[in-house]
């Protein structure tokens, strides 16, 4: 269990935060994919009374700074977006399993659905210096899609966008795109995102053997695997999203 003063906590957009954390000292090995389970609370009050799963949407080891974006949409990100610099918040972490980073010169393939996007942006920073990167964003309308283009365009990636109302990019989904940019061009596939997406994808990666890898998003209670509250199904068995996950073989998740 670590505290941490927060440096910055922005609104990017309507909905959209952006919190930067110092990291404790003690914490060294921060990896793509990784998440922190945040205790959100009003001051003296334990409500809500489950921690948040936010996941690791940048590292800076240099400056000390870890970074996570969140969405306003409930009780806890509520409050989360009430955080002001220098207060001091409770977390667990890192958590997780986290993405495959050693390959070099490949062509990779990055989608992101949504706020499924954020967890892929720090990856996209590690995989930029070796290998061919093409990123395909998806969300409901440009509001969403801003940002994100932004950041993933100064990696140095192709990127491509698509949103549902026509306001940015392809007018559709983003499984849309994918079809469109031949998935099967691709040494290896990362994504995370809703179901539905990751399911389709998975779909098309079956129909000419590509290897990936999905990140899952989960309700989760504990964080560290003892509450089976994130189990999912996997050709292994069932499998918890914040212990062996939230990453897994695209191949090895069983959707139903």
């Amino acid at each position: 269990m670590n505290e941490s003063r927060i440096k910055s906590n922005i609104q990017i957009s309507e909905n959209y935060f952006l919190m930067e954390i110092e990291s404790p000292d003690d914490i060294k090995d921060i990896k793509p994919g990784h998440f922190l389970n945040l205790r959100v609370n009003s001051i003296n009050s334990t409500d809500p009374l489950l921690r948040r799963p936010i996941s690791i949407h940048d590292y800076n080891p240099e400056s000390g700074s870890v970074f996570l974006l969140y969405k306003r949409v409930g009780r806890g990100t509520e409050i989360l977006s009430t955080y002001k610099k220098d207060d001091k918040i409770n977390f667990l972490g890192p958590l997780g399993n986290g993405f495959t980073v050693d390959f070099k010169k490949k062509k990779i393939l990055l989608m992101g659905g949504g706020m499924g996007a954020a967890p892929l942006y720090y990856l996209c920073r590690v995989l930029s210096r070796e290998n061919r990167l093409t990123v395909l964003l998806g969300a409901n309308d440009k509001d969403e899609l801003v940002y994100f283009l932004e950041i993933f365009k100064n990696t140095g990636a192709e990127v491509h966008s698509a949103s549902i109302d026509g306001s940015c990019g392809h007018k559709g989904n983003v499984i849309d795109l994918c079809l469109m940019e031949n998935i099967y061009d691709y040494d290896y596939i990362y994504s995370c995102g809703p179901v539905p997406m990751l399911k389709e994808l998975q779909k098309l990666a079956f129909e000419k053997d590509l290897k990936g890898e999905f990140s899952l998003e989960e309700r989760m209670g504990c964080g560290i695997g003892l509450c089976l509250s994130c189990v999912c199904k996997t050709v292994k068995g069932n499998q918890r999203v914040c212990k062996e996950g939230p990453v897994f073989p695209l191949e090895e998740v069983i959707f139903e």
